[in-house]
């Protein structure tokens, strides 16, 4: 690990973190009215006896991921959300509990301070390793470039709340490294962790199958003991989300009640069949001219299929410009989302399309500080949102 490499991710970190806390800060200033758009907030976030522009990182999927690090799957509908990022919190939570509280109704303080740390942690190494993945891969330029559009990001302020983004980016990032330099079983197993952290964890089987092809393809496929232990990798990679399959279908009945649970959250998903693309862009339409053009859900609308329409755009300019194997865990990334019948939540899901970033840094190099500007600005705006419990993505 170079230590100038590290003390620069440190020093990025605090800076946008601390950016993060001021914006969020100036939130409960402009934005007086708490909107508590979502469950618990009172039983799990005001509980810690923080101010709101710390509590209000937990707000939205937040309380659902405290509730189950300290629960379990008690909740109705909460198998929606993987296992991995709770089951940590609960892992790694070391502060003192209050013994006096009713965990029938309350969430311990304790682990929504562990929870915060932990996203903390996991950004900073997935950082880390970005650079090293993007240096080796363009130049030093490119890959600060690209750190500071991922960072910059409209919805990149969910790598600092209690989400499970930052885990599932650095795992993401772990596998590629891993893939990169050759290490095909713990690229496998980074995936497999990936996948019981979000479904959008899966897609990295595909990745690691092309990887796999391309790499051995120029070796004749000569069958050797690294071929076949580089095969089990790629064969382990979606085995974290085949075994909460397992655990669902002994639990529920249903080894896909992650789908069928995701209507109980209000996003207007369907759980199957799948919805094609067209269909959803159709269905936008109609909500734009229903809504009224100052409302809320016009603006969570128009900000999800801009978003949406933007990547695709970019994943089209950069077919055949890029490495296939990124592009293809971009698409499929962008795409999957979309199938369940809306782009509810695609500005978030969008982060895990950061191969891109490299690409528009270097093809818009010249526009690369307006595109950070504008992008922080509605950073700014979402994240202000989020913190007084205004749904956003």
């Amino acid at each position: 690990m170079r230590k100038s490499d590290f003390k620069s991710v440190i020093g990025l970190f605090l800076g946008w973190r601390s950016l993060l806390f001021i914006t969020a800060f100036l939130a409960g200033i402009i934005i007086p009215v708490f909107g508590s758009r979502f469950p618990y907030w009172d039983r799990v976030l005001t509980i810690t006896n923080l101010p709101n522009w710390v509590w209000g990182f937990g707000n939205f999927d937040g309380v659902h991921y405290l509730k189950i690090a300290q629960n379990g799957y008690s909740s109705n509908l909460s198998q929606a959300f993987f296992p991995l990022y709770p089951y940590l919190v609960k892992f790694f939570n070391i502060f003192s509990k209050d013994k006096y509280l009713d965990l029938q109704l309350f969430v311990d303080p304790s682990y929504f301070y562990t929870a915060m740390v932990l996203s903390a942690v996991f950004f900073i190494f997935a950082l880390y390793f970005l650079v090293k993945l993007w240096r080796e891969n363009y130049n030093s330029k490119t890959a600060f470039l690209s750190i500071l559009l991922l960072c910059s990001f409209p919805t990149a302020f969910y790598f600092g709340a209690v989400y499970s983004e930052s885990l599932l980016l650095l795992l993401i990032v772990l596998t590629f490294w891993f893939a990169k330099k050759g290490k095909f079983f713990w690229a496998g197993i980074m995936a497999a962790l990936a996948s019981i952290t979000k479904i959008q964890g899966a897609l990295l089987f595909v990745f690691l199958a092309v990887e796999f092809f391309v790499r051995y393809r120029k070796e004749k496929l000569r069958m050797s003991k690294k071929l076949l232990f580089d095969f089990a990798g790629v064969l382990l990679s979606p085995s974290g989300l085949i075994g909460y399959m397992f655990y669902l279908q002994e639990s529920t009945g249903n080894p896909f009640f992650f789908l069928s649970a995701q209507p109980g959250f209000g996003a207007e998903r369907s759980a199957l069949p799948v919805i094609l693309l067209p269909q959803v862009i159709y269905r936008y339409f109609k909500i734009f001219f229903s809504v009224n053009l100052f409302s809320l859900s016009f603006f969570n609308a128009f900000l999800e299929f801009f978003i949406t329409m933007a990547l695709i755009v970019v994943l089209i300019m950069a077919f055949r410009k890029m490495k296939f194997s990124y592009w293809l865990f971009s698409a499929l990334a962008v795409i999957l989302p979309t199938l369940t019948g809306t782009f509810s939540s695609m500005p978030r899901y969008a982060l895990m399309a950061f191969m891109l970033f490299p690409f528009l840094a270097v093809r818009y190099k010249k526009d690369i500080k307006l595109i950070i500007i504008a992008q922080a600005f509605l950073q700014v705006v979402l994240l202000s949102m989020f913190i007084r419990g205004y749904w956003v993505s």
